[in-house]
């Protein structure tokens, strides 16, 4: 029982039959009875019951003991207590009807005052004796104790400082949060529970890969094993990954600089991004040493989930490691001399140089068909030949030593072709316009064969708009005719699908950056390429996110295309844990 809370006696539910009153038109009916043992002994057996008379006197009492003096000629003192003449014709009836009066409004003091006494008794620590505050004839006594009330202050004190201190937390978070942030679908879940990206999620997330690693994978170059464990494992991890973490596993960013700038750690510790974009270009890789250097700063500040760290090298002009191996015979050059092996050599080559600097994965090879001297992949030596068979064959060879080791995997580009298509994706927008037959024959024929014999487990998807089989004409990185209809659909690709940059022109001029990036996710890409800092990040971010809170993307896409990046990873030795 609470220190404050009120006294009660409960009645007894037994009926009895009580006789009339003499003096009364009343019959004879069922009322709720008194215990047969009076209530006093009940409480403590060595009070003895009292009689009518006593009961009278005992009220009188106490009402002189506990009430102000009331004057006699007062109307409620009239109402309250009326008297018996000693004169009248009928005083037995007289009274009995005043002690039933009595009896029924009165007698609570008295049982009350018993009560208080026995608790005192039985508990070492009881309220203090309670003081009654008279109500109207017929009422219940109400009990209020001074000191309850004073512990009932100090308690609403309590709970005023106790959400006061909560209010501050709110404070606190919501001024390191932004009020962007805060204000976001997820901000009074960031300032109640902490950011889904700080690193304590990240640590929760490792822990759990930690407590569930996944099987071994094979480190021979032979892929590994997908099982259902595998599958599940991972459809496990993706469960316990947040929006923010998931859209940041589809992120391929690049920056300038030969360490680790803090703006890229942001985009790390911050974003979670699944993989980073290294180039010679952005002054990236200088020397041997100092790419390893950076590789391991770049995988020690990735949390969670270790990254993908890809560049492009092609040999020739597109040619990353020229500043610490020199120079690389291009594609054209290898496929010129019409010998797999030496292309098997190349892949082998340039897979032991970016393994030792801390890449492991290539955005090549190049398996466009040089069909058009205006186009880029011929101005540039890009193509390992002109038709289908020579382009599938040499490609082919090199992407079988790139992959052999099992430490570098290959990317297969650029979907659905560049080797008839004039001008630069990166300063134009651009159109390959063969009919559909001539697409199917020449530019598809190489990945339906490369992809059928196993082994593809990345395609790049370029800008390049595609009228025969896309009647909105839309940029082939943001087409699900493109993507889903035939690259997935028809040559049975089911690997990670990745975007040239999203800042080249040959998109650019027709969407914004978060347009694109959404428009990319919908039609099915898996990783985005294209930001090279955290102010560029956080645009595609929040055009995917606002494409998902419109229904545009749902959470099914997210997870599937999560769930594909991290069976790369797992297949790549990435997620492995075993030591």
């Amino acid at each position: 029982m609470e220190p404050d809370a009120p006294l009660t006696v409960q009645k007894s539910s037994q009926q009895i039959k009580r006789p009339p009153i003499l003096g009364n038109n009343h019959t004879q009916e069922n009322v709720p009875a008194t215990p047969q043992e009076p209530i006093s002994q009940q409480l403590n057996p060595q009070i003895q019951p009292l009689s009518h008379t006593e009961i009278t006197k005992s009220i009188d009492e106490e009402d002189t003991n506990r009430m102000p003096t009331v004057n006699s000629s007062d109307e409620e003192d009239t109402n309250r207590m009326p008297t018996v003449n000693s004169s009248d014709e009928a005083p037995q009836v007289a009274q009995q009807t005043h002690i039933s009066e009595l009896e029924t409004s009165r007698v609570n003091v008295v049982t009350n005052d018993l009560r208080q006494t026995y608790i005192e008794q039985q508990e070492t620590q009881r309220v203090p004796s309670t003081s009654f505050r008279f109500a109207q004839p017929g009422s219940v006594y109400n009990a209020q104790h001074p000191q309850s009330l004073l512990q009932r202050a100090k308690m609403t004190q309590g709970k005023a400082a106790l959400l006061i201190l909560l209010l501050s937390v709110v404070v606190i978070h919501t001024l390191t949060l932004g009020p962007t942030q805060f204000l976001s679908s997820q901000g009074w879940s960031y300032a109640l529970y902490g950011n889904p990206n700080s690193a304590a999620n990240a640590a929760a997330l490792q822990n759990y890969l930690t407590q569930h690693p996944l099987p071994n994978p094979a480190q021979s170059g032979t892929k590994a094993t997908t099982n259902a464990s595998v599958n599940q494992t991972i459809d496990q991890i993706v469960s316990k990954m947040s929006l923010d973490q998931k859209i940041g596993q589809m992120m391929m960013v690049q920056f300038v600089g030969p360490n680790v700038s803090l703006d890229m750690s942001t985009m790390l510790s911050q974003y979670h991004v699944g993989a980073v974009l290294l180039s010679n270009g952005n002054q990236n890789m200088s020397s041997a040493p100092q790419l390893k250097t950076l590789t391991q700063q770049l995988q020690q500040n990735s949390p969670g989930i270790p990254l993908i760290i890809a560049t492009d090298q092609e040999g020739g002009s597109v040619n990353r490691l020229s500043d610490i191996y020199g120079t690389r015979p291009s594609a054209t050059t290898i496929g010129a001399t019409n010998d797999p092996n030496q292309a098997k050599t190349a892949g082998i080559t340039d897979a032991q140089d970016l393994a030792a600097g801390g890449i492991n994965m290539n955005l090549a090879p190049v398996v466009d068909v040089d069909n058009l001297d205006a186009s880029m992949i011929h101005q540039e030596d890009r193509s390992f030949g002109t038709t289908a068979a020579a382009v599938t064959t040499m490609a082919g060879a090199y992407l079988r030593g790139l992959q052999q080791s099992g430490k570098v995997v290959g990317v297969l580009k650029h979907f659905p072709g560049l080797g008839d298509v004039p001008g630069n994706a990166h300063t134009d927008v651009t159109t390959l316009t063969r009919s559909r037959a001539d697409l199917e024959a020449i530019d598809w024929a190489p990945y339906r064969s490369l992809i059928n014999q196993g082994g593809v487990d990345a395609v790049m998807v370029t800008h390049d708009i595609v009228p025969a089989i896309d009647p909105q004409s839309l940029p082939s990185s943001i087409s699900k005719t493109v993507i889903q209809t035939i690259l997935r659909d028809d040559l049975h690709f089911t690997g990670v699908a990745i975007t040239d940059s999203l800042t080249m022109q040959g998109i650019s001029n027709l969407y914004t950056l978060d347009q694109a990036s959404a428009m990319a996710v919908e039609a099915g890409e898996d990783m985005l390429m294209g930001a090279t800092d955290s102010a560029g990040l956080q645009i595609m971010i929040n055009g995917i996110k606002q494409a998902v809170s419109s229904g545009n993307i749902t959470q099914a896409q997210l997870d599937t295309s999560v769930h594909r990046i991290l069976l790369l990873k797992y297949q790549m030795g990435l997620l492995s844990l075993h030591k």
